[in-house]
């Protein structure tokens, strides 16, 4: 699935949830924004389960293996995921 950084700057991705089917799911991130970005993904309990170096310019792959359920994508970055850079991953 792809993601991506918004491209003016904003503190958002260019989509606020995600879906993917359970198993080897892939996220293809790019991030053109003037801003560097990264994308996290955790469970539900927090745990972090795989993130992309926080980068700027071009595009990251981060692969996971994911059983049904829901999870959240975020950007780490100070203050990127207070300003609505998350969201979550439903996968079935």
């Amino acid at each position: 699935m792809k993601l991506a950084a918004d491209p003016g700057g904003a503190l958002k991705f260019d989509t606020t949830s995600l879906s993917a089917r359970a198993g080897k799911v892939t996220i293809d991130f790019t991030n053109t924004s003037p801003l560097p970005h990264n994308v996290t993904v955790t469970s539900s309990s927090g745990a972090v389960l795989g993130a992309t170096p926080t980068f700027q310019g071009g595009t990251k792959t981060l692969p996971l293996s994911l059983k049904p359920g829901t999870y959240t994508f975020y950007c780490p970055v100070p203050g990127h995921e207070a300003a609505g850079m998350k969201g979550p991953l439903t996968v079935t």
